[in-house]
């Protein structure tokens, strides 16, 4: 089990594995940690559950920290610290691991957790009650019952001995008056004294009596061979001096021996030392007594000491227990999870695009190694189809490339509808057309080309239509022939209509121009034959008849010819701006300064019309053009006289009348603008107005501005025609810039 341990992003290999070596390594050390877990628990459980263990640990060698506890306590905590590293080492693991996220993390918790809350219950429950039953058991131990028994106990071997020390009180008392009696003895027949000495210590069972006298001893029993060797202290000869009996303890400070000190009246500076005997169960006992009512207090007086630090033991134990099982779950979550690890990893080189990616597979039956092979097999499966589309959608974008680059090299526009009529595709030719800045696609048919709901209903009943439909754009109107396809699916289903169409504005503008250029040819040919006549037959009748009538008479003739005169040269006119449109003569170009011809035309002008004010700003550093200088007069001519004649068919109380020639150059164009404050194009006319005989004026004959188009033209210019942004119209000629190289060079 323990060699299924994660290990950290820096030795996880490419594929998302970890190295087997390393997981080795680890496992010597893993199973030493988790013996000496298991003899700390052990040990500790014995020490406290066993035999006596609690009280011999209280009771051990150790004072009032005993060393048992002390070192059970160490060994849990060193047990407790190398599982916490491990956990924490476990956990900076996973957060470092190049897994995809939660792919084993919340498993891995879920496991932890049951394994957490399985195990701290019962922990944390007998850790509590183990504490509480040792603390009451010791509370227990230490209530005044069993202290009122310690010290009874105590009293009644103190009193043992000091009914004792009383005996060998009055011993020494009596036997001193005795030997008071015999005092002449000790200096006569001190061998009678002696055998005195000993009758009278056998007669009162004392086994020890000294009689002495400074450093000198008197006489002496039998038995009392040990008191010459040990000296009296000079305070107790003081007090016995004083005639008082002294008790004396032994020097070598043991209970088994009573003696007592008397002075012997009867001669001077002479004592009586006595001993006896005490039984040595009894001295045993005693001294069991005092060393067990030694230690009672010790322990009583450093009881809460020792109850923190057996709680502490409980602690660690329960600490230890529940760190050791947290590690197992982690253990045994990472066993669990390291295939789906594995699965993950692949899964995500899989989504990254490596094919090639395979899960390591255990060997078993159990679900998660099927689940791999299950895997395995299927991203098989994906590398193989993944080739076929690969290659199918490689062919497929060749045929696309060689589509784009059909649509984009042809000059119609082409787009495709769905079923439900809205662009899907487009060529940039269709945008050019259309004169379209946005994207065609996902615009609806109708919005692009209003109108060809038409053709489209047409196309859907016999498969195919064409028309040509007109179309307003940017104050322009334009003319497109438009085809309309069908592909349907193979449910006879409609798939898409495929929709072609081409600019036949020029074409059609051409054609008119063509048509009304024939049409004035033969009208100037039919209306200029007769017409010289009439002015030669008008002038000859105003000369021949005149001087034939008189008063009213002569003055109504003379009127009547002048109006035929009149309406001939109008008719002259109009014949020769027909034969103008129809029969420009050829451009003799050559650089000219266009600001020099506009100041020409301006001032003829201003001669013809004096109530208009003329206002010419030119901004222009070089407007030199390559130019037909006499039509590029009469372009301008007709542009001004247009102007003119709309000022003056306005109202009388509209403002003076004001035309304003602007001269600039952009780029590599000369821009002549022209604008007035007059009624303006109307607006539903304007994209008509550059078409031959399109006129607003009653006598105008539309000629006018369609020579302008016609000469600008031919002169490679642009012309563009618009309403002012307040009111009056506005013209727009542009001009390519002549620039004489060899002069620059």
């Amino acid at each position: 089990m323990l060699l299924l341990l994660p290990m950290s992003e820096s030795t996880t290999l490419e594929n998302g594995e970890p190295p087997p070596f390393r997981l080795r390594r680890l496992a010597d050390p893993l199973l030493g940690l988790s013996a000496l877990a298991a003899l700390a628990v052990a040990g500790t459980l014995l020490a406290i559950g066993g035999r006596g263990g609690i009280v011999n640990a209280l009771s051990g060698p150790g004072g009032p920290e005993p060393r048992r506890v002390v070192m059970l306590l160490l060994a849990d905590i060193a047990v407790l610290a190398a599982l916490a590293g491990l956990i924490i080492w476990r956990i900076r693991a996973l957060r470092m691991a190049r897994l995809p996220p939660g792919a084993r993390s919340r498993l891995q918790t879920r496991v932890i957790r049951t394994f957490s809350l399985v195990t701290v219950l019962p922990t944390v429950a007998i850790s509590v009650f183990s504490a509480l039953f040792f603390n009451l058991s010791v509370e227990a131990w230490f209530n005044d019952r069993v202290s009122t028994a310690v010290n009874e106990s105590l009293a009644v071997a103190e009193a043992y001995l000091e009914e004792h020390r009383e005996n060998i009180r009055m011993a020494a008392l009596s036997m001193a008056a005795d030997l008071n009696r015999y005092s002449d003895l000790a200096v006569a027949d001190p061998i009678e004294f002696n055998r005195i000495v000993s009758a009278q210590a056998a007669s009162r069972e004392l086994t020890e009596v000294v009689v002495f006298q400074h450093n000198r001893i008197i006489a002496q029993g039998r038995l009392s061979f040990s008191i010459a060797f040990e000296s009296l202290p000079m305070s107790a000869i003081e007090q016995a001096a004083a005639g008082q009996v002294v008790i004396l303890q032994s020097a070598s400070g043991n209970e088994e021996k009573v003696r007592a000190l008397a002075k012997i009246d009867a001669l001077p500076d002479t004592y009586l030392l006595v001993g006896r005997l005490v039984d040595e169960k009894v001295i045993e006992h005693m001294e069991n007594t005092q060393g067990a009512v030694a230690a009672y207090r010790e322990l009583k007086a450093n009881l809460k000491r020792l109850q923190w630090t057996f709680s502490a033991m409980f602690v660690a134990l329960a600490l230890v227990v529940l760190l050791t099982v947290i590690w197992y779950g982690l253990v045994f979550a990472s066993r669990l999870t390291m295939p789906i690890a594995r699965l993950a990893a692949a899964a995500e080189r899989v989504r990254a695009g490596d094919y090639t990616a395979r899960a390591e597979a255990e060997q078993g039956n159990d679900e998660l190694s099927a689940l791999t092979r299950i895997f395995n097999r299927m991203v098989e499966q994906l590398q193989s189809q993944r080739t076929e589309l690969i290659e199918a959608n490689r062919q497929l974008d060749e045929r696309r490339r060689f589509s784009e680059a059909v649509l984009a090299g042809v000059s119609a526009g082409v787009i495709a509808l769905s079923a439900e009529k809205r662009i899907v595709l487009s060529n940039r030719s269709s945008a050019a057309i259309l004169r379209e800045n946005e994207r065609l696609e996902g615009r609806a048919a109708a919005e692009v080309l209003p109108g060809i709901h038409e053709l489209l209903a047409e196309a859907e009943a016999g498969g195919s239509a064409q028309s040509s439909i007109t179309l307003p754009k940017g104050g322009e109107t334009l003319t497109l022939h438009v085809r309309v396809s069908i592909e349907r699916a193979a449910n006879g289903a409609i798939d898409r209509y495929i929709v072609t169409f081409d600019d036949i504005t020029p074409l059609v503008a051409a054609q008119r121009q063509a048509a009304w250029s024939d049409v004035a040819r033969r009208v100037a040919h039919e209306i200029k034959n007769p017409l010289t006549p009439i002015a030669l037959s008008a002038e000859r009748l105003k000369r021949k008849y005149s001087k034939f009538l008189s008063g009213e008479d002569a003055e109504s003739f003379t009127r009547y010819a002048e109006t035929i005169s009149r309406h001939v040269a109008d008719i002259g006119r109009m014949v020769e701006e027909f034969v103008s449109f129809a029969r420009m003569p050829g451009a003799v170009m050559k650089p000219e300064a266009l600001e020099s011809i506009v100041r020409k035309v301006v001032f003829s002008e201003q001669v013809a019309h004096p109530d208009i004010a003329y206002r010419l700003e030119s901004a222009a550093a070089d407007s030199t053009v390559l130019c037909d200088e006499r039509q590029i007069a009469q372009a301008l001519t007709n542009i001004l006289k247009n102007a003119a004649e709309a000022i003056e068919g306005m109202q009388r109380d509209e403002p003076k009348g004001e035309i304003a020639i602007a001269l600039r150059q952009e780029g590599d164009a000369v821009i002549v603008e022209v604008g007035d404050n007059g009624p303006g194009f109307p607006p539903d006319q304007i994209h008509r107005m550059l078409e031959p005989y399109v006129t607003t004026r009653t006598k105008g004959t539309g000629l006018g501005l369609a020579i302008v188009k016609k000469i600008v033209d031919e002169h490679k210019g642009n012309l563009q025609i618009a309403n002012g942004p307040g009111r009056g119209a506005r013209i727009v000629l542009s001009f390519p810039h002549y620039c004489d190289i060899n002069a620059t060079d």
